[in-house]
């Protein structure tokens, strides 16, 4: 059973999401990504998401990044334009067997998540020398 303002949503890019109370926009954020012979570095755009509105966490090969933001301003001021109270984000992305998953960092600095996926042993490229 759904509480008042619980919130249904499907997967993918942007989806509405019902609620009673209002509906909400599940946003997929801008990201970039790059590798290099240690790891994957992926920067994903969150700006104004607080540290503790974030969420990362892997599971069957599959990085989902949850996040949102809340615009507090204080009662005294007054908007120039229309800004959404909440805007909430939802990334998902296919890491591959070759990412350690209990090696990966993350630091979220100027509205930017980095995280930095480490690669397996494995994986890593191996230079093979020629006798």
């Amino acid at each position: 059973m759904k509480k008042e303002n619980e919130l249904s949503c499907e997967t993918g890019g942007a989806t509405t999401c019902a609620a009673t109370a209002r509906p909400t926009t599940v946003y997929r954020p801008h990201h970039t990504s790059r590798y290099d012979d240690e790891a994957w570095e992926v920067a994903v755009r969150l700006p104004g998401a607080k540290k503790e509105e974030v969420n990362v966490t892997v599971e069957d090969e599959i990085l989902e990044v949850v996040a949102k933001r809340r615009l507090e301003t204080p009662e005294t001021w007054r908007p120039l334009g229309h800004y959404e109270e909440e805007r909430q984000w939802r990334l998902r992305l296919d890491v591959g067997p070759e990412v350690d998953g209990s090696r990966i960092t993350g630091s979220l600095e100027d509205g930017v998540l980095t995280l930095r996926l480490p690669l397996r042993e494995e994986a890593k490229p191996r230079r093979i020398e020629i006798q």
